[in-house]
């Protein structure tokens, strides 16, 4: 007979083990890293992602997410390999991954946070934080590829001139400038409120031209939305500004417009098009 102390120890046992549920299945381990389930789903998700915004017919879409599958785990390990390696070499893009997080929030005009984590679930079908470590891992991948492998590849500058001339269709894109915004609103304001914005607008704009910093100002003065980006409005394509600001392509950094409503507006960078086509045609070819 079993003493009574070792019964009830082993009926403790077998309650926790009746509670022990399988979270993740693993799937795969490489150097004491693991592959899940989960993260496969994720990789099938983020590609079904990628494909709706590129607009793949459903048909087509199935058969392509069916040809990723069958390598699916194969190009799981080849990741990690490659995670590994960054992390041996010390590669750093939590601030490039942040940026391009960033840019993607402002790009489709989310200010709060939160709210933007939940957008980032609808679109990719994945918590925010999960997309965040897919996209830093795949950056370290390419990045390692370009320290190990690209940066070892001599590519004569005439081949490089040969493939541009061949492809350089591939290889255009509108010249782009970068805007800030300050806004005064006059709407729903009685004339003497509306002649202390116009007084207030002119201030604001002596003081940039004075040389204040114009992201600062447009986070401390604007009406504008945009005031909790510092401003930011964003890259525009000529034919995508107003008419009123087109000049703008015409004008230095740096420069200052105004308009109605007393909108004030930056000119902050610009995307040239003959800078960008004959480096991102030395890129591809490199990793090719």
């Amino acid at each position: 007979m079993f003493p009574r102390a070792l019964l009830l120890w082993l009926s403790v046992i077998g309650a926790f083990a009746a509670e022990v549920k399988v979270i993740e299945q693993i799937v795969a381990k490489v150097n004491g890293d693991i592959i899940t389930r989960g993260e496969l789903e994720h990789s099938r998700q983020a590609l079904e992602a990628e494909l709706k915004q590129q607009g793949a017919p459903a048909a087509k879409m199935q058969e392509l997410l069916k040809e990723k599958e069958a390598d699916a785990l194969r190009d799981q390990i080849d990741q990690l390999l490659l995670v590994q390696k960054a992390k041996e070499l010390s590669i750093d893009v939590t601030a490039e991954v942040k940026k391009e997080m960033a840019d993607i929030q402002m790009q489709n005009k989310i200010t709060d946070s939160d709210k933007f984590h939940q957008w980032v679930q609808e679109q990719s079908g994945m918590p925010y934080e999960d997309l965040e470590q897919q996209m830093k891992n795949r950056s370290m991948t390419q990045r390692v590829i370009r320290q190990e492998v690209g940066g070892r590849i001599t590519i004569p500058k005439s081949e490089l001139l040969k493939y541009y001339e061949e492809h350089k269709n591939e290889f255009i894109r509108q010249e782009q400038v970068f805007l800030r915004e300050i806004l005064i609103s006059s709407v729903g304001k009685t004339p003497e409120q509306v002649a202390a914005a116009e007084k207030r607008a002119k201030d604001i704009l002596a003081r940039a031209k004075k040389g204040e910093k114009f992201p600062e100002l447009a986070r401390d003065t604007s009406d504008a939305e945009s005031a909790k980006n510092f401003g930011e409005i964003g890259w525009f394509k000529k034919g995508d500004l107003n008419p009123s600001l087109q000049h703008l392509f015409k004008e230095k950094k740096g420069y200052l417009s105004t308009r109605k409503a007393w909108r004030l507006s930056k000119r902050s960078r610009t995307r040239s098009l003959r800078s960008f086509m004959f480096r991102a045609c030395s890129r591809r070819f490199a990793s090719t």
